[in-house]
């Protein structure tokens, strides 16, 4: 319960914006959606830098988001964009995860150690376990976009949000799910034979 809670906690602080956004923007229109969407970001960005907290991409991204689409529809004066704006985020976010892929400490271990900082990130196996499971998040990113975009656009509007919903915390609890195991998942796949220790040449 405690871990399901400071997840959510997570959840939240990250996405928090544009959750916010979508859903005044369907009880109580644009105007009080971008408002509230804004007050958000200028109430949790003061509260990260008076606690000296990091703005990590996916913050920057979801709440940059919210405002980018609250502006289009604002502009088009319907919210339009609601159809088409799941599946930009998530292609988005791909693109956080593939880049994130790439560096000398892949963006899933990086996170890992916030929650776990004994985790030997030294270690070239666990380096490229992570690296793949990074990519796989990525993956995983770029397949709910695809659904999206064919749930939007095969269902009357109620219908899709609700399926739309459903889809998304039945996937991606089961993408945490797996984080969460991240131990069981290496060992499983060590026993398969990857990730394999690097032998010492020296010796």
């Amino acid at each position: 319960m405690m871990r399901l809670r400071s997840f959510l906690a997570a959840v939240f602080h990250t996405f928090g914006g544009l959750l916010l956004y979508w859903a005044v923007l369907l009880a109580f229109g644009i105007k009080p959606a971008i408002a509230v969407a804004l007050g958000f970001i200028v109430v949790e960005g003061g509260w990260r830098l008076a606690t000296r907290r990091p703005f990590p991409p996916l913050w920057l991204l979801a709440n940059g988001a919210a405002l980018v689409f609250g502006a289009i529809d604002l502009w088009a004066q319907t919210p339009f964009m609601i159809r088409y704006e799941g599946a930009i985020l998530n292609l988005l976010t791909a693109g956080v995860f593939l880049v994130g892929a790439s560096g000398q400490e892949p963006l899933v271990l990086r996170i890992a150690r916030q929650r776990k900082p004994d985790i030997p990130a030294d270690r070239p196996e666990v380096v490229q376990f992570f690296r793949a499971f990074t990519l796989a998040w990525a993956l995983y990113f770029v397949a709910r976009a695809g659904a999206f975009v064919w749930i939007m656009s095969a269902f009357p509007l109620a219908q899709a949000l609700a399926i739309r919903a459903a889809v998304s915390w039945g996937s991606i609890g089961a993408m945490l799910l797996a984080s969460f195991n991240g131990r069981r998942v290496f060992d499983a796949c060590q026993r398969l034979g990857f990730f394999k220790p690097v032998e010492d040449s020296t010796r």
